[in-house]
């Protein structure tokens, strides 16, 4: 009966370990897959076109390397990993940058291509965002739309703090036009259009004007002549 016992509970205990362990194997896996999403966004023709700080790195490098050390000195790593090596184990699968033998700098695998001339046709500006928008959570809200290539979030220089707009560029003309249809042509039952969120004050919506005046404002203006 003890032993009975015993060994029910060591199987237990080994497949308690087993889930751990597969939970772990999980994590590791959902943060490489980041980590080499993070690279090959920063390698990517989309955001070199972009990115003058990115590209003058790379133009400056020898060989067009940049080490992995300066790669997880930026702010959007250092959320993922400071690990240098974990970096590098990530971008083995990469289609975009390739890794040295020393695995400790990392370069584009083919030559930057150039600018495409269709950019503003692809691009969508949204405003009254909200005070804590996020790069991540603009893709989330607009990828329903199509794939999302680059989100710019102006910021303010003294405080940092975004300015309540953005520009979302889409892989394809026509995943831009159905955002702008979205955002023009909300569902009847939306409280308002989906993508212009409300200003906040201490964490508080504040009051938005109408969107459509009253009808006797709309009879009144009707009336007016073209010098009123």
């Amino acid at each position: 009966m003890i032993d009975t016992e015993r060994e029910a509970g060591e199987a237990a205990l080994r497949s308690k370990n087993k889930e751990i362990e597969k939970k772990k194997r999980s994590r590791v896996k959902q943060l490489l897959g980041d980590v080499r999403r993070q690279v090959d966004f920063w390698f990517g023709d989309v955001n070199l076109h972009k990115d003058r700080f990115m590209k003058r790195l790379i133009e400056e490098s020898d060989d067009g390397y940049v080490d992995l050390s300066v790669l997880a000195s930026f702010n959007r790593m250092k959320k993922l990993t400071c690990d240098t090596k974990l970096i590098a184990r990530a971008l083995k699968n990469s289609s975009v940058v390739e890794v040295n033998l020393e695995g400790d700098k990392v370069r584009r695998q083919l030559p930057i291509g150039d600018v495409p001339n269709d950019v503003d046709g692809r691009t969508v500006y949204v405003e009254l965002l909200p005070k804590d928008v996020t790069h991540s959570w603009i893709e989330k809200v607009f990828t329903k739309c199509g794939n999302v290539v680059y989100v710019s979030i102006p910021r303010y220089k003294t405080s940092g703090d975004p300015k309540g707009f953005a520009f979302i560029e889409f892989e394809k003309g026509e995943h831009a036009q159905k955002a702008i249809e979205m955002l023009n042509n909300p569902p009847e039952d939306a409280p308002r259009k989906p993508g212009i969120f409300p200003k906040m004050q201490r964490g508080k919506p504040l009051p938005q004007p109408a969107d459509n005046p009253p009808p006797a404002e709309k009879s009144k203006k009707s009336e007016a002549g073209p010098n009123d």
